[in-house]
């Protein structure tokens, strides 16, 4: 069965809410304050556990979907899940009552937990595998374009009020509809029985799986607080670093199906480097390790760079009069000649969003003054983008340029 484009993305957006009990993860300071006033006894890690205690359900409620969805099916699953996500989900906007607040986050945590898998499982029902790693790495998005929504949403309804925040579950009630009138059921599309066997390499990976997931969860629950009370940062500082960390999963979710194929049994390993690179950038921003991180990502930088003009000769027979002067620009927009804040503040602005002030000043910032988490992240976010795009462009470039090259001679 052909699912057309409205079917799809109403199959996709259920991944939206799979990770929406975090959502309250950058107000987690300010509603700390709301139930400590009314309830002195109230301590943070109580109120930190309501982004703890759903992913508790998620994980129980996941093992047993299965029974649910012998009795419901799948698709009614999926509403079932959706519909307690609405109502539990807007519980604490109605009341200030923690205990009640509580025992509603632990229903959240059922609602996602009942269709968490089927995420994928219907991803599987309903494509096959030439498109099923496509589909499968635009759910990764669709989730991290659902976690950078309701983190900044519910960092924004705050102005309004603490409880207010809530309301980002109301999202769940437009997606209900567009599952249950353009979803149709997949119970009849594969009849096929499946023997399912476990191997130590599924253990190993489930255990790695959980691992990163508490980690993760750990560090978005805590960083909020740790900008807010360690460093002074504006709350809305908080909610913006959690969005931009969402939307670098966008990138990858979108990336998945080219890098699986690609790099196949490499992928997780280059996936957890990435992680493991970022977690040490972020402890070690104001250090001297960045600054060896920025070279190697600048060297990196001005190879690609280097290679596309290479690759033009493949069309313009005279390439060195292009390659000198793009290295000349290159080594001004850089700061290579002077220091970049000697430029007009209009001059300066554009820069800061284009990537060659990576390549030489900002690095030489770094060793020399050391930067601020703010500007590291505001870093990746410029220069990942860049050197992603290079590496494809070099790629069409390399595949055209071998149909237009002629080899005269024997």
């Amino acid at each position: 069965m052909k699912l057309n484009l409205t079917a799809k993305f109403s199959l996709l957006s259920i991944s939206i809410l799979l990770m929406s009990h975090l959502a309250i993860s950058p107000v987690i300071p300010s509603l700390y304050n709301f139930y400590n006033e009314q309830n002195s006894n109230i301590g943070l890690a109580s109120v930190e556990s309501l982004a703890t205690i759903p992913a508790m359900m998620i994980t129980i409620f996941v093992l047993l979907s299965n029974i649910v969805i012998k009795f419901l099916g799948k698709k009614n699953t999926v509403l079932l899940g959706l519909i307690i996500i609405f109502i539990f989900g807007l519980v604490p906007v109605f009341t200030s009552n923690f205990k009640l607040v509580l025992i509603s986050r632990l229903f959240l945590g059922v609602g996602i937990g009942l269709f968490n898998s089927l995420s994928i499982s219907l991803i599987s029902d309903f494509f096959d595998d030439s498109v099923r790693g496509t589909m499968i790495g635009l759910r990764t998005a669709f989730l991290n374009i659902g976690k950078a929504l309701t983190t900044f949403i519910s960092g924004y309804l705050v102005i309004l009020g603490v409880q207010y925040t809530f309301l980002v579950y109301a999202l769940a009630l437009p997606i209900f509809i567009l599952f249950l009138f353009f979803v149709p059921n997949s119970e009849n599309i594969y009849n096929k029985k499946v023997s399912v066997k476990f191997h130590k390499e599924t253990i190993y990976l489930t255990m790695l799986t959980f691992f990163i997931g508490v980690s993760y969860m750990g560090a978005t629950i805590k960083i909020p607080t740790l900008l807010i009370e360690k460093y002074f940062y504006y709350p809305a500082t908080a909610t913006n670093l959690l969005t931009i960390l969402a939307i670098s999963g966008i990138f990858s979710g979108l990336l998945f199906g080219f890098l699986v194929k690609r790099a196949k049994n490499l992928t997780l390993t280059i996936m957890l480097s990435f992680m493991t690179l970022g977690s040490m950038i972020f402890a070690f921003s104001n250090n001297i390790v960045l600054f060896f991180v920025e070279v190697m990502v600048a060297m990196v930088f001005y190879f690609q760079i280097a290679m596309v003009i290479g690759l033009l000769s493949f069309w313009i027979y005279e390439i060195s009069s292009w390659y000198y002067t793009l290295t000349f620009a290159i080594e001004f927009l850089a700061g290579g000649l002077f220091p970049l804040t000697l430029l007009p503040e209009s001059v300066s602005n554009i820069c800061r969003y284009m990537p060659f002030q990576y390549m030489i000043y900002f690095p030489a910032r770094t060793l020399l003054m050391g930067t601020d988490r703010t500007e590291v992240i505001r870093y990746f976010y410029v220069i990942v983008p860049w050197i992603v795009g290079l590496g494809i462009l070099l790629e069409v470039l390399w595949k055209n340029g071998l149909k237009h090259y002629e080899l005269i001679g024997g």
